[in-house]
This record gives C-alpha cells, sequence and structure tokens, in this order.
C-alpha cells in the first residue's frame, strides 16, 4: 500500500472520528437544550400558579382557594385521572376533585380513603366531617377502573399542615421523582408565601387587636358562620362575659330578649350597610350600637362580605346628663315660677285692695312686702346659681381674696339660720380650733359655701338632730366641715355629689327638699377657685360632713380671738 493510500485512510478515519464526535456534541447538546427548554417551561409553570395564586386570593389565607388553583393548573404539566385537594377549614375537611379522565365513584372513593389515610399520619386528631365537591367530567357508574398510579403533597403554613395535593391516575408507573418534585416545588412555594403571609398578617392582628383591646368601645366581630374573630375587653364587661373562648350564642344570650343581635346582624349583610341603633339598653346601661358588614376584599376587589363588625358605645353618662338636664329644666322653672306667682299674687292684691278702698292698711301691706321682699331673694338667689354654675363651667368665675378671719366668717354664716333651726329643732355648733391664721380668701364667696352647706344640712337632718360648724388649721391650710346627723349618703353616690345638677335620690322626702342640684357643683368651683379640696365623709343613717381645705400663705398672721393657744371653744346656737 502506498504512502498515498495509507494518508487517504488515515485522513478518512479522523475525519469519521471528527464527525462522531460532533454528532455526540449535537446531540449532548440538543438534549442539554430540550432539558433547559423544559426546565423553563416548568419555571414558567410555577410562575404562573404563583401569580393565580396572588391574583385569585389576594391577602387572604384561605388555602381552599390556593390548593383549587393549584389543583386546576396541573394539566399543563403532567397527565392524570383527577387532581385533588383535601383542606382543613372551619374544623371540616374540604375535599375537592377535578375529573380529568372519565372514572366512576369507586375511583373517587379510593383517592378520598388514600387522602385521608395521609391527613391521619400528618396530623394528630384531623376533623371528622367532610364536605365533597366533584368537577370535571361526570362519573361514570359502570366504570370500575382504580387507582394505579398516585402521590400526595402536603400544604402548610408554617410547621402546620393545613392540607393535601393529590395526583392520581388510573395508569401504572406513571409518575416518578420529577413529577413529583415539579409539584412538590410549587407546594412549597405555595406554603413558603402562606407562611410570610400568615406572619405579616399576624404582627398586623396584634397591633390591630391591642389597639381594638384599648377602646372604651365594645368592639366584637362575627364571621358569615357566626365565628368570633376578635372581642376585647370592654365588650366582654359591657356583655358580663366571663369565658375565655366566647361563643356567639354566648353573646345572644347577653343580649336576650333586650335587642335580636342576630337580626340586626343579617339585616347589615342582607342590605349591605351599615345600622345604628341610637339607644340600646342593656344591663343598666344605654348603648349606642354600630352594626358594620365587613366587605371581602381578595384580591382586591369587593365581593360581599366576610361578616360584620358590632361596636358598642357607652352614652350612659350622656343619657343621664340629658335626662338630668331634662329634669333641672322643669325644676328650675318650677323653682323659678313659684316665687314669681308669689310676687305677682301679692302684687295684685295690694293693687285691688288699693283700688277698692284706696288705701291699704299698713300691717296687710308690710305682710304683702315682705312677701315679695323674701320672694324676689329667694328668685335672685336662684338665678344667681344658674349664673355662677355658668361662670364656673365657661372657666369666667371671678373672686376678690383678701386676708379674713375664719372664725368670723363661720359666726357671720350661722347666724341667719338660726331661726329656721329653732323651727325645725336643731341644734347648731361652732366648734373653732384657735389659734387660726389669716386665710386668704373672697369673703362673700366662702360665706355663700357656708350658706350652702348649711342649708344642705338643714333640709336632710331630722328634728332633734344636730349640725357642727367646725374649723382648725391642718399642716398648711385651714380645714373647715359641716356635719349634721342626717339621713347619710349611699358610697355609691357620694362621687356624683358635686357633680352639676346633682341631687341626693336616696331621700324619704325628697319631693319636700328639691333644689336646683347646683348648690354643691357651685361650692366646689368656689373652693377650687381659691386652690382648695372639697370631700366628703358619710354613712346612711349616721349623717354626712362635708369638708372643703383652704391653704394657708407662709407667715400668715394668727388670729386669737383672746383665747389660749389650741383651746377649743364652741357655741351652741339654740
Amino acid at each position: 500500500m502506498t504512502n498515498l493510500e495509507l494518508a487517504a485512510i488515515a485522513s478518512t478515519v479522523v475525519f469519521a472520528g471528527i464527525s462522531l464526535i460532533l454528532s455526540i456534541r449535537q446531540r449532548f447538546a440538543s438534549q442539554e437544550l430540550k432539558k433547559q427548554e423544559a426546565f423553563e417551561k416548568q419555571r414558567l409553570y410555577q410562575i404562573s400558579i404563583l401569580k393565580q395564586i396572588q391574583d385569585k386570593i389576594g391577602y387572604s389565607l384561605d388555602v381552599e382557594k390556593i390548593a383549587e388553583v393549584i389543583t386546576g393548573s396541573l394539566r399543563h404539566l403532567f397527565a392524570y385521572s383527577s387532581a385533588s385537594s383535601m383542606v382543613i377549614k372551619n374544623d371540616k375537611i374540604i375535599f375537592k376533585t377535578d375529573v380529568e379522565q372519565t372514572v366512576g365513584p369507586e375511583y373517587i372513593d379510593q383517592v378520598r380513603k388514600n387522602m385521608i389515610m395521609s391527613l391521619n399520619a400528618l396530623m394528630k386528631t384531623p376533623p371528622i366531617h367532610i364536605e365533597e365537591h366533584v368537577s370535571g367530567n361526570p362519573l361514570d357508574d359502570r366504570n370500575k377502573a382504580s387507582v394505579a398510579s398516585f402521590f400526595n403533597i402536603p400544604l402548610a403554613i408554617g410547621n402546620e399542615v393545613v392540607g393535601l395535593i393529590n395526583v392520581s391516575s388510573t395508569s401504572k408507573d406513571l409518575y416518578h421523582e420529577q413529577e413529583v418534585t415539579i409539584l412538590y416545588q410549587i407546594v412549597a412555594q405555595a406554603s413558603e408565601a402562606l407562611t410570610k403571609l400568615q406572619q405579616i398578617l399576624a404582627t398586623e392582628k396584634g397591633k390591630l387587636t391591642s389597639m381594638i383591646g384599648s377602646l372604651a368601645d365594645g368592639v366584637f366581630m362575627v364571621d358569615t358562620n357566626w365565628n368570633i374573630m376578635i372581642i376585647n375587653e370592654s365588650a366582654m364587661q359591657f356583655l358580663r362575659l366571663k369565658s375565655e373562648k366566647v361563643v356567639f350564642t354566648d353573646i345572644i344570650s347577653s343580649f336576650g330578649t333586650q335587642y335580636n343581635i342576630l337580626e340586626k346582624i343579617n339585616q347589615a349583610l342582607r342590605e349591605n350597610k351599615q345600622i345604628v341603633e341610637e339607644k340600646m339598653g342593656l344591663n343598666d346601661k344605654v348603648f349606642k350600637t354600630f352594626i358594620t358588614p365587613v366587605p371581602d376584599l381578595a384580591g382586591g376587589k369587593t365581593s360581599g362580605s366576610i361578616g360584620a363588625s358590632i361596636l358598642l358605645h357607652d352614652v350612659t353618662i350622656e343619657q343621664n346628663i340629658n335626662t338630668i338636664k331634662e329634669d333641672f329644666t322643669h325644676m328650675i322653672v318650677h323653682e323659678l315660677r313659684a316665687p314669681l306667682t308669689a310676687i305677682k299674687d301679692s302684687s295684685e292684691l295690694m293693687l285691688e285692695v288699693f283700688e277698692d278702698k284706696g288705701e291699704i292698711e299698713k300691717e296687710q301691706q308690710k305682710r304683702l312686702l315682705h312677701i315679695i321682699d323674701q320672694q324676689s331673694k329667694s328668685l335672685l338667689e336662684q338665678i344667681n346659681h344658674v349664673l355662677d354654675a355658668a361662670k364656673i363651667e365657661g372657666g369666667r368665675f371671678i373672686i376678690s381674696k383678701s386676708p379674713c378671719d375664719m372664725a368670723e366668717i363661720i359666726q357671720n354664716a350661722i347666724e341667719p339660720f338660726v331661726p329656721q333651726a329653732q323651727k325645725l329643732q336643731i341644734l347648731i355648733l361652732s366648734d373653732i380650733y384657735f389659734p387660726l391664721p389669716a386665710v386668704d380668701v373672697d369673703p362673700i364667696r366662702i360665706t355663700q359655701v357656708l350658706n350652702n352647706l348649711i342649708s344642705n344640712s338643714l333640709k336632710f337632718t331630722q328634728p332633734g338632730g344636730k349640725i357642727t360648724i367646725s374649723a382648725k388649721l391642718d399642716g398648711n391650710a385651714v380645714t373647715v366641715a359641716v356635719k349634721d346627723t342626717g339621713i347619710g349618703i349611699p358610697e355609691n353616690e357620694q362621687e356624683e355629689l358635686f357633680s352639676k345638677y346633682y341631687q341626693i335620690r336616696t331621700t324619704p322626702h325628697q319631693l319636700a327638699k328639691k333644689g336646683t342640684g347646683l348648690g354643691l357643683y357651685i361650692t366646689k368651683g368656689i373652693v377650687e377657685a381659691h386652690g382648695g379640696t372639697v370631700g366628703v365623709i358619710s354613712k346612711p343613717g349616721e349623717g354626712t360632713t362635708i369638708y372643703f381645705k383652704i391653704p394657708v400663705k407662709d407667715g400668715a398672721p394668727q388670729i386669737i380671738k383672746g383665747h389660749l393657744p389650741q383651746a377649743t371653744v364652741s357655741n351652741m346656737v339654740n
């Protein structure tokens, strides 16, 4: 063989080798390309499914919807006879299966049992009740095909299993590691998204719960299945609920027959509008009630309601104030009408006598003028009370202070009440602890305070009783107290004693003792305008002591009145 022939053969072998190598590389590259295309296609489907989940459920933890999106998208990934989901919702199992290839009821029964076995293995105590939904191709009773291939993928939020995804087929050995991995990755990504969303929602819910919990108004929310989604402490107190796990029947029982809360919530949901009840009585309180549908905003669009929120705004105080104001209006009209009527009648009588006789006897004239004088003073006093209360409330109350002898103010205040005390057979005592320092006060206003307190004590002290007005130096203040042996004031009423329009409710002779209800309110305003404080000590049946303290300036001169220091002087007026 010549060299030329050998060279030709060698060239052919080399060329064949190169061709073979290029062919192998091309085949390998083609395979890699196909694998890459398959991977990209798979990745595209995964992204598509996750986007569908995002679009369809928005910011909702509705596992049922998520499972439905996943099973509805699997036909693009691989073949199956049925794609099923089993999720736990509202303490029951929701079983849904989409039939892609015609099968019979026995096949679906096999799928269900298989998934329940898996769920039992994953959960300690899964729910017992199952709600079943079958969609897709209709079932054929004659089809006896059974499950030949299947796999289950758990769906979890955090560390808690909340459902299963099942893919099954009548064909044997249809699913391998690749198919399982694809579905596992999709479900794992969905689970991760759910877990992150749950963490975000838990954080926001914690903030919202803290905010709602701090509200003075009672707030609770129910879903359309009448589950309590949230309830704050104020609502628990208003409804007198003590159980840690409150159910809606507890709330219905709390409202009782006073208010049909179930009917009102149904009305709000049915009409999709807020229902406001201006006055709803419940457990000795009055509430303004707001029942508001909570819209379902899943996917960014409003589609019905997911429940209703109920707000209980306590308007008991406002209602009481309105009632008191109405009572005060009626009472003040009566109080003003009585002296005006007396003045009018006395004036008319004087005019009639003068017109008939041309003159009036001095005694009759004196008596009628005395009536006019007394009733005019009474009328003026009532008007001044109203004006003083308005000034105090508006921050326009003005006092004119000067150094004064408190003992002298007390004695001067007692004197006008002596005739009335004698008539009622009540003793009035002054109990002054000397020496007392001079006190910077408005003597007219402090006298007004004493007049209010002594007048009240006379109203509510029975004949044979006693009233003691005392004064002593107590630290850096002079304490003045008016103590009586009257009917006393219950503890639950003492907090309201200095409120505007307040009147003691428990006196047996209240109708005969009516007043404006402004006396103690004005008393408190005058004392506080002096930088002082006012208080009460009382027990029903044991009398009442109302005291006030006026601060003393450092270095204020002492007023001894000729008595030994710290000696007690008691003057009985009878």
